[in-house]
């Protein structure tokens, strides 16, 4: 049977004085220190069965955060592709899902805007060379004395004014994301602009699209993004760098890694949270944007923190305290200061024990009853 042992301390005042009366004794303390000293025994039996077990207070492990995101593109791996022009589609070699690299064929355009500046640059560059021979032409006439001076200068203005049409021809062609064709083909080849897969697709052979369409998604898939949404009172312990390791629903025995690549600036004032990106690596293609993902995302700690496990804490008189063993049965009651909860059940401990002190962990919920039964007078006392 388990008992409680109360130490009680006698204080006798006035020793080696004669002629001190009763009155003069000073009361015994009461058990003012009880709740420090207090004691559980357990005998060998109720050791047995009490099913005990035991830890000790140690370094916590980072904490983490648990949130839910949604995985996306990297932004500065995904291009939306379009023409600059009107034109016809007459040739898609590419379908949703292939494989491109950077500078492969997405679709051919037939495109009288183009082909009316590819002429344009054509007439441009035909009468730029006509001048640009006139001028040289005048310039050696000039040093022979053959012509005058002013013939020299009107043939160089053409000339100038030639190159300045070539040049304003060249760069309207650019616009067009077009380059000079000496054949002024009306032909227009849509690029892929970085190499990756082709992830949507809005092009029909015959159709007639615009500046404004958007034909293509190509998307390098190796490096993607998940958005997630932190509280604001949860950002001091969020750092970029930080890793997170990432589950999906596609997935649920396998982990990813990632880490925080940016922390949003802006709070939404609606829900409190702050945009905050992870970026992983991807080399498989198994994530999939849009896919639903689960992130535990590691928290700095600025300091280094101790704890034990929540199970071990107990509430006795309205003090947090954990049981001690002590050895031969014997469980002391000791107050703690406890700090916050934290990711795994444990509980920061700020005051009270020492590191790598022992506390019992499964079972203290069985001392602290047999605690409140002895207090109640329904056990012995030594």
């Amino acid at each position: 049977m388990m008992r409680i042992r109360s130490r009680l301390w006698l204080v006798i005042a006035g020793l080696g004085i004669t002629g001190c009366g009763a009155a003069d004794q000073p009361e015994p303390e009461g058990h003012g220190d009880e709740g420090s000293s207090d004691v559980v025994f357990l005998d060998a039996d109720q050791l047995a069965s009490a099913f005990l077990e035991f830890g000790t207070l140690q370094i916590l492990a980072p904490d983490t955060l648990r949130l839910t995101g949604i995985v996306t593109f990297d932004a500065a791996r995904v291009s939306h592709v379009g023409p600059r022009m009107q034109g016809r589609i007459g040739r898609v070699p590419v379908e949703i899902g292939s494989s491109v690299r950077a500078g492969d064929t997405l679709v051919v355009l037939d495109s009288p805007e183009l082909g009316a500046a590819q002429a344009a640059w054509f007439t441009a560059s035909i009468k730029q060379d006509v001048d640009r021979r006139n001028y040289e032409r005048a310039e050696r006439l000039y040093r022979d004395g053959i012509v005058s001076e002013r013939r020299r200068l009107e043939a160089e203005a053409e000339f100038r004014q030639a190159e300045g049409a070539l040049t304003a021809a060249a760069r309207a062609l650019a616009a067009l994301g077009a380059e000079p064709d000496s054949s002024a083909s009306s032909l227009f080849v849509l690029r892929a602009p970085l190499s990756g897969v082709v992830a949507d697709k809005h092009a029909t052979i015959g159709e007639v699209v615009g500046s404004d369409a958007r034909l293509f998604t190509v998307a390098d898939l190796t490096q993607l993004w998940i958005l997630l949404d932190v509280y604001e009172t949860d950002l001091p312990r969020v750092d970029v760098g930080a890793p997170a390791i990432i589950r999906t629903e596609a997935y649920p025995d396998r982990l990813f890694d990632g880490a925080v690549g940016y922390v949003g600036a802006i709070v939404d004032t609606t829900s409190r949270t702050v945009k905050v990106r992870v970026e992983l690596s991807n080399p498989d293609l198994a994530l999939k944007p849009g896919m639903f993902a689960r992130a535990n995302l590691v928290l700095h700690d600025r300091d280094e923190l101790v704890g034990i496990p929540e199970s071990a804490i107990q509430t006795v008189d309205g003090r947090t305290v954990v049981f001690v063993p002590e050895g031969d049965g014997q469980f002391r009651v000791t107050p703690v200061e406890a700090g916050p909860v934290r990711t795994g059940a444990w509980v920061e401990i700020l005051g009270g024990l020492d590191l790598g002190e022992t506390v019992v962990t499964s079972g203290s919920f069985s001392l602290k009853s047999e605690l409140m039964k002895e207090s109640f007078g329904e056990g012995g006392h030594e």
